[in-house]
């Protein structure tokens, strides 16, 4: 959890340090105040941790059939839902999913999950690592620390999609960055888009509602600067950073399991944010 998730609303920008007033090391108090709310934090990550994974577990039943790969252009036919300000969304999954690369045609799933959310409360969890059948790029282990012996012994994306898209079944879907997400899986063989259902991306949701600093003219360096002066709620739509802005605890980040949660939840912040002001 970043250092900005107590200043909600505050805007303070990433590049600019907190001011105070005389050395922190040498101000017991000061020194004190954040221990305890490091120990705070730790003990409440220690507690979604816990709760997280003492979720029910969805039993993922290995398919023996063939998928077939799918064209990224059908995507073209999926439109996104907005929140509004007296919608319903009364039950739905968030997903993630971790990858080997960026596209969706060249590189493969490593882990796939979701989240049930039933009246605002996570119930249930669909989890697995996925066997790509060729080596993680170094690289990639480094952003979400999940090595070969990790996926060694998974079962393939195509043994799991079946036994996702079952869990999906006719809830409306949640994510952040949805275009990427849904194109792996999608390429991959997964049906999700065939049945009648909503798609909420929480980064353009964030996008359409919360502002992010403008750009100016820096006559004297001659290129573009981050206007921290104008008025803005976030320094960018990030997931971890509009956690922070939520209070939104994300025990660990580029994990699909942590991710889809922190998702589905900042979903519920982002419908709160609609439907109050």
């Amino acid at each position: 959890m970043g250092f900005f998730s107590l200043f909600k609303r505050s805007k303070i920008p990433v590049e600019t340090p907190v001011c105070v007033t005389s050395n922190t090391t040498d101000n017991p108090n000061i020194s004190d105040s954040r221990n305890a709310r490091e120990a705070y934090l730790q003990q409440i990550t220690e507690k979604v941790t816990s709760d997280l994974l003492a979720l029910p577990t969805y039993e993922i039943e290995l398919s023996q059939s063939t998928l077939k790969r799918q064209l990224v252009s059908d995507l073209n036919e999926v439109k996104y839902s907005n929140i509004t300000a007296k919608g319903k969304y009364p039950n739905f999954v968030a997903f993630d999913v971790e990858t080997t690369g960026l596209s969706a045609g060249k590189d493969r799933i490593i882990q796939l999950s979701a989240i049930r959310f039933v009246d605002g409360k996570a119930t249930e969890k669909f989890d697995t690592f996925v066997n790509p059948q060729k080596p993680i790029p170094p690289e990639i282990t480094k952003i979400n620390g999940i090595t070969d012996d990790m996926v060694k012994g998974s079962p393939t994306i195509h043994e799991i999609l079946p036994a996702f898209d079952r869990f999906i079944g006719k809830s409306d879907l949640v994510s952040h960055n949805m275009d990427f997400d849904l194109k792996f899986i999608h390429v991959n063989g997964s049906q999700v888009i065939t049945g009648k259902r909503r798609y909420f991306c929480t980064l353009l949701q964030s996008q359409k509602m919360l502002k992010k600093p403008k750009q100016k003219w820096d006559k004297e360096f001659q290129e573009y600067v981050t206007d921290w002066d104008q008025d803005y709620d976030v320094y960018d739509h990030k997931l971890d950073t509009l956690c922070d802005y939520f209070h939104i605890i994300l025990p660990k980040a580029h994990n699909s399991l942590y991710d889809a949660y922190a998702a589905g939840e900042l979903f519920l912040k982002l419908i709160e944010e609609k439907q109050l002001y």
